[in-house]
């Protein structure tokens, strides 16, 4: 893995401090954006080893981002995990699974999240 740091994408800015919090304290560095478009400016000058985005993102939401990173730069083959609170139709299971994206349904729990995390980071919890 180049490099160990996870970007965080939601434009809440409580849940944003919630998921660096959480990441920090396991000793795991974050970037954060609160919107796809910031996010997408950050992947195309550093690789992550994870991403994290919400879902609902005002302009772009969280599954265009994913498109729009699948589709070019360093970040195409990056792991995401897409956090929602939307019941997701079939079509966007689908997509889902085209573009190889786990998804955690809202309310997330801490603990859940960073067994997701370290599941696919390869990290011991």
């Amino acid at each position: 893995m180049e490099s160990s740091t996870i970007l965080v994408v939601d434009d809440s800015k409580d849940f944003l401090f919630l998921l660096n919090s959480l990441l920090k304290f396991h000793k795991i560095k974050v970037d954060g954006a609160s919107s796809a478009d910031e996010a997408s400016k950050l992947c195309k000058d550093r690789q992550y080893a994870l991403i994290i985005s919400d879902y609902m993102l005002e302009g772009l939401d969280g599954l265009q981002f994913a498109q729009i990173i699948r589709s070019e730069g360093p970040n195409m083959d990056t792991p995401m995990i897409l956090i929602t609170a939307k019941n997701l139709e079939s079509e966007e299971l689908t997509t889902l699974n085209r573009l190889a994206l786990t998804y955690i349904k809202k309310p997330v729990m801490p603990n859940e999240l960073y067994r997701k995390i370290t599941d696919i980071l390869g990290r011991k919890v």
